[in-house]
């Protein structure tokens, strides 16, 4: 695989998480990573979605997984994230930090961001890191936008 995009992910898409298996099967992991700026990275809606919201300096510096991923693999998520629907995600770059390691790491990467106006059911407050606790509240989308335990391809990071 040609890595050519680097990836943070903070729901849904890291390792063990409920879209994982589905989406992320050509990716490469890079290693944890916690975003330099801070952000507000909430549970919004009755899916119980993890949405980090635009706007750097709110919130809290998130934790994540940094993986690379090809151009269909960047296209996939793309797909995922809704970008082109008026209500999706927006691929954004920022600067993220290696939580841990043998000498200081950061890099510019994208991440799928969401405008905080459409941010308007929270169902928690500000968090530092995506839980297994928090995603089994999670639910996923069904092919007619209802909520289901199957994804089909309209689901959410």
């Amino acid at each position: 695989m040609a890595d050519r995009f680097l990836i943070f992910v903070y729901g849904t898409l890291k390792k063990g998480f409920p879209n994982h298996d589905r989406y992320m099967r050509q990716a490469r992991l890079i290693g944890t990573y916690r975003t330099r700026d801070r952000y507000r990275l909430v549970l919004n809606g009755e899916r119980y979605s993890p949405c980090m919201m635009a706007g750097a300096g709110f919130g809290r510096q998130v934790i994540g997984e940094l993986y690379a991923v090809d151009q269909a693999g960047l296209e996939q998520m793309d797909r995922l994230e809704r970008i082109d629907l008026p209500d999706g995600y927006r691929r954004h770059c920022i600067t993220v930090d290696r939580v841990a390691g043998p000498e200081p790491d950061s890099r510019e990467v994208f991440v799928y961001l969401k405008a905080p106006d459409l941010v308007n059911d929270l169902r928690s407050g500000t968090l530092e890191n995506y839980t297994p606790e928090a995603a089994r509240l999670y639910r996923k989308r069904t092919d007619n936008g209802t909520i289901g335990e199957h994804d089909h391809g309209r689901g959410h990071d």
